[in-house]
């Protein structure tokens, strides 16, 4: 691709907009734009069943679900909720990683409606907010999450049709996985609410309502790492746009088998693992939740091939007591997004392995990714900040940075900024939030709030977020820096760096740490450990160790939550 060349008198937001020189970086056969207008994940889904009805399109631990089951299932669904569920009516879906999500999803988009993933971990108090914010008509819970769910719609003071589902329901018969050992088998159904299980059981004849590209497929929340949640309006053609970015950029067939490490309550799961795996005809494996033990024998087991995961899933398989790398020689395409990646933590992973894993980017507001590292690539690590690069803008998609006070836009090469994106992964703004959709959204760009750089080869680096910046004694500290450093330490599996109060230097950095299995460190070891590598100014003033440190369901530290603690 010849460099571009940009007349005089153009300004510099309109030469950054147009100077895509990532795309050099691409691999072979893949273009700046998606040149094919991309197909709808449920008419993909709609491909297969027609097509290959009896390829595996599930699996849920050691039980296979074809297109042609699962599509009986999703008949039958829409079939009991046609009177229920209208056009454009939400439809909360509170479960862990079962099929009852998948089926529950391509119902409610059959029928025209909006589905709102929720978090299975939110509390009672929690939910009352996105009934309140969504007003959904119908729900389908999780046993483990219905008596929450219930107590939720008491306080909200609103009605809906509740299904519920079982985790012990969908598994092959006789199969008992110790994952799900403890769950419940049975609960004490409040009144009206039925189960899910009776709703799938009788055929139905299929049909569908109509669907328009526009039209909103996901109401999915913000992570609300730094204020409350706001609805993403995620549109089918959102969602169709990205899941075409994995099929080429991951290179995904019918013949790969996707490993569904993120939930499909957050965005990187329904759109890396369920939406993805739709338009490539590849079979998702699932397994209920995360857990390293599990995950590892049903890699192993399904010759998983792929996976989008935060990177403490990462550190939590190497971990385990059974990691086993001569059982994952099929697992070579892997990538990880959701919470910064250190660099020593990838390099951890390729010395055990071999396999390289390639950093992804992307909030619920682009849909997933906005960026990632090519298939086969090294991402660089920049050389003025220390971050691992988090890849280039994927097709289709602009990027610039731009200065935090003047809001002018930064060269490549140059300082850093506010990061800023805008393409078709780009949803347009939130739920009935139109001041809020209008402070995230500048002349058409999404306002990221992550702090980054881009060097003059097209690669972008997030450094933070923008309102974690530590200022000590006049100086900028950026805790993702500390971090990393503190992950190169063999003893700590994890770390989160903040700014505390500090009566000299204004603010002064604050770790949080997790060690791994067996470890044990001194403070006074560590601090000697920053100080041979940090200028005097970055290095923690106080460490204290964790057991685990709080995240959002994505992975990503929950900053706000290690500030609340006494110091």
């Amino acid at each position: 691709m010849s460099e571009i060349r940009i007349s005089d008198g153009v300004s510099s937001d309109a030469r950054s907009a147009d100077d895509r020189r990532w795309v050099r970086l691409y691999a072979p056969g893949i273009g700046p734009d998606v040149d094919v207008e991309p197909a709808l994940p449920l008419d993909a889904f709609e491909a297969n069943l027609a097509t290959r009805p009896d390829a595996v399109a599930l699996w849920y631990f050691d039980r296979s679900f074809s297109f042609r089951e699962l599509g009986q299932k999703v008949d039958a669904l829409v079939g009991a909720w046609t009177d229920r569920v209208k056009q454009g009516d939400r439809v909360v879906i509170l479960n862990q990683n079962t099929p009852a999500t998948v089926i529950g999803v391509l119902a409610v988009w059959r029928l025209g409606a909006i589905v709102v993933p929720l978090n299975p971990m939110l509390r009672r108090r929690e939910l009352v907010h996105y009934l309140h914010d969504a007003e959904p008509g119908a729900a389908i819970v999780g046993a483990e999450q219905a008596m929450a769910l219930h107590g939720a719609i008491l306080d909200w003071g609103g009605s809906l049709s509740v299904a519920v589902t079982f985790a012990n329901e969908f598994l092959r018969e006789g199969d008992t996985p110790a994952l799900l050992g403890k769950v419940a088998e049975n609960i004490e159904m409040p009144d009206g609410w039925g189960h899910l299980s009776t709703l799938i059981k009788e055929p139905a004849p299929s049909s569908r309502r109509s669907t328009d590209r526009s039209d909103v497929a996901f109401l999915t929340y913000t992570s609300g790492t730094t204020g409350e949640p706001k609805g993403a309006l995620i549109t089918h053609a959102n969602v169709a746009s990205n899941a075409e970015v994995y099929r080429q950029w991951l290179e995904l067939t019918a013949d790969d088998v996707l490993f569904a490490a993120a939930p499909f309550s957050h965005v990187t799961g329904l759109v890396a693992h369920f939406a993805a795996g739709l338009v490539a005809g590849a079979a998702v494996v699932m397994c209920y939740r995360f857990e390293a033990g599990t995950v590892l024998d049903l890699l192993a087991r399904h010759r998983c091939t792929t996976t989008v995961a935060a990177i403490t899933a990462y550190i939590a398989l190497l971990d385990h007591p059974a990691f086993d790398s001569s059982r994952l020689t099929h697992f070579r395409k892997l990538f990880s997004g959701g919470a910064p990646v250190a660099p020593a933590i990838v390099e951890r992973w390729e010395a055990a392995t071999g396999v390289y894993i390639h950093n992804a980017y992307g909030l619920t507001e682009t849909t997933s990714p906005s960026h990632l590292v090519p298939l086969g690539r090294r991402a660089p690590v920049d050389e003025l900040t220390g971050s691992l690069s988090v890849g280039v803008p994927v097709p289709g998609t602009r990027c610039r940075i731009v200065d935090l006070q003047s809001r002018v836009t930064v060269p490549f090469g140059g300082d850093v900024g506010e990061l800023m994106t805008s393409g078709p992964q780009v949803v347009a703004g939130y739920w009935r939030k139109p001041d809020a959709s209008s402070a995230a959204f500048e002349d058409g760009w999404l306002r990221t709030g992550d702090i980054g750089r881009a060097d003059t080869e097209g690669w972008f680096y997030v450094v933070d977020r923008s309102k974690d910046m530590i200022v000590a004694s006049g100086f900028k500290v950026w805790p993702r820096e500390v971090e990393d450093v503190l992950l190169e330490h063999p003893a700590i599996s994890e770390a989160a760096v903040i700014g505390v109060p500090d009566s000299y230097r204004g603010e002064a950095p604050k770790a949080f740490i997790v060690l791994r299995p067996s470890a044990n460190v001194k403070q006074e070891e560590l601090t000697l450990f920053c100080r041979e590598r940090l200028a005097p100014y970055k290095v923690p003033r106080l460490i204290e160790i964790l057991d685990e440190l709080p995240k959002t369901n994505s992975g990503k530290v929950l900053r706000r939550v290690l500030r609340e603690k006494p110091l």
